[in-house]
């Protein structure tokens, strides 16, 4: 099935778990840290907070493996529970696991199946918790509000219409909450992000911004002061305001292939941020700043390259560098500039996460490669298999040294803290 509108059934505790194939007992630390949202606490790729401290030279303990379901859905972490969302069969599933071992908690399910012929089968989104509440979007458009202890159902309802314009891949976009709204950017013709309230789900508010659907998922970046939620439609970029919706600014941004932003903007700045997109596209820097009374704002390019062509890898912004896959290849750029600091190995399409002075990468094989956070010189410490070769483009979590990471096939946890000597 290529995807679309499919009738919904309501949420019901229905598939059977996957089986559970436990690796090795381990006592585990105490899980003081969540990873609560796509790309961790603060929405940027940073996973700098880790206690105890990392072992980063060496290949990863392995606490256990279980399977999954298929889906690029990337993990999430509240205290003991592991969430993600997977495809078993006609069902998209909302999974909570244990830490210690990996075994089903609780499952909720929606009768819904994304599949098409580039990316392949299963839900793309990544469900986001908060206060309590894990508030997830399933391919056909419905959103869900659930207690994150035990998945029981608080509200759900259905965002998009019959006849919705999907985007080609898929609705891939995690929600984000700001204050007491969940907010959505799923593009459309009458409106194209919506917020609604993280206590009812009822809408609060639909934005004028019309347009087709991209995959970035809603972020809010902070821009002289005030907080701007950055959004996209295709061929544009846009800044609005988080309380009514209105918007602020917004920059036309052509992608030639497939005019489609993917890769998430990062703030550079109090008043910059950076876009970044494959398919020969490349980087680029804009400088917001206030406008007349006729404009709220005016957006301006700084500089332009094509040395960071980020597909759908987010790059991670440390220390005044950025680090990220041009497609395959990684490479260093100095944010003020633009400037081509290092090119380093090609490591397949992946996930970045930046940790102390270290970048972690996960490859789209399965494969871990740890590499200094040194933008003088591309300097690889470590690399190695963590999950079989199954196309992994799923974001890992990193939590108190464990990381937990998955693809389609299958899910890991790893305990990457350094040994007492």
């Amino acid at each position: 099935m290529r995807g679309g509108m499919i009738p919904h059934v309501g949420l019901k505790k229905n598939p059977p778990a996957p089986k559970t194939n436990r690796v090795k007992t381990t006592s585990f630390r105490e899980i003081t840290q969540d990873w609560n949202q796509f790309r961790g606490p603060e929405r940027n790729g940073d996973a700098s907070k880790q206690n105890p401290p990392l072992n980063l030279s060496q290949a990863p303990s392995l606490c256990w493996q279980v399977s999954c379901g298929a889906g690029h859905s990337s993990i999430v972490t509240k205290g003991n529970l592991i969430l993600t969302l997977e495809q078993q069969g006609n069902f998209e599933v909302l999974v909570a696991r244990n830490f210690q071992d990996g075994k089903v908690a609780w499952q909720v399910s929606e009768k819904t199946r994304w599949d098409d012929m580039m990316s392949g089968e299963g839900p793309r989104s990544t469900p986001t918790i908060f206060g309590g509440k894990v508030f997830t979007l399933f391919s056909n458009g419905r959103l869900s509000c659930l207690e994150v202890e035990n998945g029981r159902v608080i509200w759900d309802i259905q965002t998009i219409e019959e006849g919705f314009d999907f985007p080609d891949w898929g609705l891939a976009g995690a929600p984000l909450i700001w204050k007491d709204l969940v907010i959505l950017n799923l593009g459309g013709e009458d409106s194209a992000v919506q917020a609604y309230s993280s206590q009812t789900g009822k809408l609060v508010w639909a934005s004028k911004l019309t347009g087709r659907g991209v995959y970035l998922s809603p972020t809010i970046i902070e821009l002289h002061g005030e907080e701007h939620l950055v959004a996209a439609v295709e061929g544009k970029v846009v800044g609005l305001d988080p309380e009514d919706g209105k918007t602020l600014w917004e920059k036309p941004w052509k992608i030639f292939l497939n005019n489609v932003q993917i890769a998430q903007p990062v703030a550079l700045s109090n008043n910059s941020l950076l876009l970044a997109a494959g398919y020969g596209k490349g980087a680029e820097c804009f400088t917001i700043q206030p406008g007349t009374s006729l404009a709220n704002y005016t957006v301006e390019s700084n500089w332009k390259s094509k040395n960071l062509k980020a597909k759908f890898s987010n790059p991670v912004f440390k220390n005044g560098y950025l680090y990220g896959l041009s497609e395959n290849l990684l490479v260093c750029l100095e944010a003020k500039s633009g400037k081509l600091m290092w090119r380093g190995k090609k490591y397949g399409y992946g996930r970045v996460l930046a940790c102390h002075d270290k970048i972690l990468l996960l490859g789209s094989t399965g494969v871990l490669s740890v590499i200094e956070l040194n933008p003088d010189a591309f300097h690889e410490i470590y690399s190695g298999p963590l999950l079989n070769d199954a196309r992994c483009w799923n974001g890992p979590a990193l939590v108190n040294g464990y990381l937990i990471a998955r693809n389609g096939e299958q899910m890991a946890c790893f305990d990457l803290a350094a040994k007492p000597r």
